[in-house]
């Protein structure tokens, strides 16, 4: 079963442009922490956010599964990290799940320390079309979707571009 933990950012930006159905081509099941849980569907729809009723809708169908974030022997702590990214890299320590989605680059190197997997929003485009879950052209678009709700560097955004033409054998 292909499971992994995930932080707000990726099930928001993906909620956003409408892949969060294709997410589950990719994963039997993604876990969250109350934390995140709280922040993209309870807070999301407070303010009015289509994306916290997609998310809530894949809870209700056990695609995601707001998870309890047990406290072990070690704490981990990160003054740059917000609590749902810290929530989220305890949880995949404690569900021995070694892969993560994570977007925010300080939350990331720190679960890459942890010798956490860690994937983006980014890489979650790449794999759904080096899989055959998504076509080329429509994955361009949404790469220009998700520059417009996330910041992508002009270098993140060529990197993926190019490795979306790789697969396509540009």
């Amino acid at each position: 079963m292909r499971i992994a933990v995930s932080n707000s950012g990726p099930l928001i930006h993906l909620a956003k442009v409408g892949l969060i159905d294709l997410l589950f081509k990719l994963f039997d099941r993604i876990l969250i922490p109350k934390t995140v849980y709280y922040e993209v569907v309870i807070r999301g729809k407070k303010k009015g956010h289509s994306d916290a009723i997609n998310i809530e809708q894949a809870i209700s169908n056990s695609k995601i599964e707001v998870s309890k974030v047990l406290i072990g022997k070690e704490e981990y702590f990160s003054s740059k990290l917000h609590q749902g990214e810290l929530e989220a890299i305890k949880l995949a320590l404690n569900s021995k799940i070694e892969l993560i989605l994570l977007d925010d680059e300080e939350a990331r190197i720190f679960a890459r320390n942890l010798k956490l997997k860690v994937k983006g929003t980014l890489g979650i485009l790449v794999d759904l079309v080096k899989k055959s879950h998504l076509e080329f052209e429509k994955a361009f678009q949404y790469l220009k979707e998700l520059n417009s709700i996330m910041y992508l560097s002009s270098d993140i955004y060529n990197f993926v571009e190019d490795e979306l033409r790789k697969i396509r054998g540009e």
